[in-house]
């Protein structure tokens, strides 16, 4: 395996990852939420189930697909950075 495979399938794991995490978070705040009183967290159950079945095949979707599904993941888990190890400053 060469390192641009290793690269692409590092990224396609963190990628399957941060969607998981977004499924995972919106299950979690469903609970809280009918805990607290409100009504219908099956709603929230059935994006978690279509995020998890994104991330399952997240190497199958096309890129720009991929890119958008992970972006929207990130915004879910209170992550709006596409990539966290670039820092980002503002230009004087």
């Amino acid at each position: 395996m060469n390192t641009h495979e290793r690269r692409r399938l590092s990224a396609l794991r963190a990628d399957r990852e941060t969607v998981l995490a977004a499924a995972s978070r919106l299950r979690h705040e469903a609970v809280q939420a009918h805990y607290a009183g409100l009504s219908r967290p099956e709603m929230a159950f059935g994006l978690a189930s279509i995020l998890e079945l994104l991330a399952m095949r997240i190497a199958d979707q096309p890129p720009d697909v991929r890119a958008h599904v992970v972006r929207i993941a990130r915004e879910m888990t209170g992550d709006g950075m596409d990539r966290p190890t670039v820092r980002r400053t503002r230009r004087r």
